[in-house]
């Protein structure tokens, strides 16, 4: 245990290391693959502005551009695949309806349904500052240092 410094009791993360963690790092090895020691927090770091992301989340959420903007490009690409979709079906819609089966209808709805749920599910997470972002927390050792130094 670092002295004077609140760290988890499972993992040891120490906590002030959030204050330093950055998105666009996160980012970086996210696009690289790299997975290892990014965690996701609803605490918006410094470099993701929430009056972006409520913004993005109104306005292109629909196609996931709120997910992009914080890297969660998985994410990001099954909104914007789901919109697609459903802007392909509501094009051929009469086609749709003349040359396939009822059944077909209600795939489309259950797949519809949930990804309009998940839209409103992320506005609501976004307007209650509990929307998760990731955040790389591997920075030197130096730049913790620094914080500390500035923090006394």
């Amino acid at each position: 245990m670092i002295e004077g410094l609140t760290q988890c009791e499972n993992c040891g993360l120490v906590f002030e290391r959030l204050a330093i963690a950055t998105n666009k790092d996160a980012k970086r090895k996210i696009k690289r693959g790299d997975r290892d020691y990014i965690i996701y927090t609803h605490h918006l770091p410094k470099d993701v502005k929430y009056w972006k992301l409520i913004l993005l989340v109104a306005l292109t959420g629909l196609f996931g551009g709120h997910n992009y903007y914080v890297g969660r490009y998985l994410r990001g690409a099954f909104f914007t695949l789901s919109f697609a979709v459903i802007l392909a079906c509501s094009f051929f819609n009469s086609y749709i309806m003349a040359h396939f089966p009822q059944w077909m209808e209600l795939i489309g709805a259950l797949f519809i349904g949930p990804f309009g749920l998940l839209w409103l599910w992320d506005c609501t997470m976004v307007l209650l500052k509990r929307f998760k972002v990731p955040v790389a927390i591997d920075l030197q050792t130096q730049d913790m240092d620094e914080f500390l130094k500035e923090k006394k």
